[in-house]
């Protein structure tokens, strides 16, 4: 037997080939969309339904509404009330969650696969017919609003909240999803109420069912439960059109005495469903989307400023921001922005080299399959196509797509959609120390403890 080569790590075993699961997708007569799949390697069933509803529908000075009416959802309906609904998914063994992002709001339940017609049951209640009692909105409201104040005290927040206020100025993506103290002290039942019927109408919902079930039996089961939904023309889906900055700007939110400073770099970029999106996530990854990226290398490893950095492109149904985050030691920060800034034009000035592109290649199609081990893993990946309007074999030509990618599309792509002359920068931490180092960067600006609601208006 030959002595094992220690020096070296081993060398990568053949891909093997990867096939997403099948799965059923299908328009009903009542509206609503469906996409089941059977996973059947345990007695297990995810459902899921995915309504057009998320953050990018809050009207002008009513942010925070669609997170807020999502919440509510499930605290009353006229046959039950939240206290009834919670005990009936307690005895089936399951769970009931609802929510939203930007681009959705959700109802989920999972639970035995033995009782997924009672799920399914129970999410058509909650679609048709939530009451939003009273006492639960002003519950929720207050919960909402110590959230927010809680956000108020924690510089990772912060960061987040003063970056999109500054690069997404005068669009609904300029506010946090939870809202702000005022306009949430503001909402009234009525307004959650009328949301919540021009939002979640069944013509703009999917119903996402993963696990050990049949698709027919499922599909045929939801046009019968949610054909007594009443349903209204939905609400339009805005035109999100962000102007990048004029210039590189800098924002300093003075955080006094920190000696560790929150850092964003960040400004509009793509649509999830752009054609260059799978190129850019290979860009991405190596530049900074895994623990090998060129800035997480150059911020830890080579400069010591930080335990990690990373990069990413974050899909939306409108055009998404590029952001670039770390925490660094208060002293470093200029460096540390200097740093991310030259990363940046570097991929941007020549192509990448042979190995890294197919270290990347490499890594992105192994790790893949691995993201598709669980029910919730698959009906993650069925909601993708369902709120982007993928096609069905979108995921198989996603794994043969990042094979072909090749470095004049990566320099491209850096090219096209990175824009470090006109990036937003915001560092949170003490400003006394931070705007010396941060001088000559860019347009610098220098902002209190809670800068989003008076960047975004």
């Amino acid at each position: 037997m030959a002595p094992l080569e220690r020096g070296q790590p081993p060398a990568p075993g053949a891909l093997r080939p990867f096939r997403f699961p099948s799965f059923l997708r299908r328009r009903l007569a009542n509206g609503l969309t469906v996409f089941a799949a059977r996973h059947a390697g345990v007695p297990l069933v995810s459902l899921e339904l995915v309504a057009t509803a998320g953050g990018q529908l809050d009207p002008p000075g009513r942010p925070g509404l669609a997170t807020l009416t999502a919440s509510l959802l499930d605290e009353g309906t006229a046959g039950r009330s939240a206290i009834e609904i919670a005990t009936w998914v307690e005895r089936l063994g399951g769970y009931l969650t609802t929510g939203a992002d930007w681009d959705v709001g959700y109802l989920a339940t999972g639970m035995l696969s033995s009782h997924w017609r009672a799920g399914l049951e129970l999410l058509a209640e909650v679609l048709a017919g939530p009451t939003f009692p009273e006492p639960e909105v002003e519950r929720l409201r207050r919960q909402r609003l110590a959230e927010i104040l809680r956000r108020e005290a924690d510089p990772a927040a912060l960061a987040d909240d003063a970056l999109n206020a500054l690069v997404y100025r005068d669009t609904v993506y300029a506010h946090s999803l939870l809202g702000t103290p005022a306009s949430v002290a503001a909402l009234t039942r009525d307004e959650i109420a009328a949301f919540y019927r021009r939002a979640y109408t069944v013509g703009s919902t999917a119903l996402v069912a993963v696990g050990d079930l049949d698709p027919e039996e499922l599909a045929a089961a939801a046009e019968d439960a949610l054909v007594g939904a009443a349903d209204v023309p939905p609400l339009a889906i805005p035109d999100i059109r962000p102007e990048r900055l004029a210039e590189r700007t800098v924002l300093v939110v003075d955080r006094p005495a920190a000696a560790q400073t929150e850092l964003r770099l960040g400004h509009p970029a793509v649509p999830r469903k752009h054609p260059d999106f799978v190129p850019l996530m290979v860009m991405n990854t190596l530049l900074g989307g895994k623990f090998t990226s060129r800035i997480n290398l150059n911020l830890r490893e080579r400069h010591g400023f930080t335990y990690g950095a990373s990069t990413r492109f974050v899909g939306r149904l409108g055009p998404g921001p590029f952001l670039a985050g770390t925490a660094v030691a208060t002293e470093s920060t200029g460096a540390a922005v200097r740093e991310v800034l030259a990363e940046l034009e570097r991929i941007r000035a020549e192509p990448v080299s042979v190995e890294e592109l197919e270290d990347t290649r490499s890594y992105l199609s192994g790790v893949f399959p691995y993201t598709m081990q669980t029910i919730g893993d698959v009906a993650k990946r069925l909601e993708t196509l369902a709120i982007y309007d993928l096609p069905d074999d979108y995921f198989d030509q996603y794994v043969a797509r990042l094979a072909t990618v090749t470095r004049e599309e990566v320099l491209e792509v850096s090219r096209r959609h990175l824009d470090p002359e006109r990036i937003g920068v915001v560092a949170v931490g003490p400003a006394e120390v931070l705007e010396p180092q941060l001088e000559g960067l860019g347009a610098l600006q220098v902002s209190g403890r809670a800068p989003a609601a008076v960047l975004a208006g």
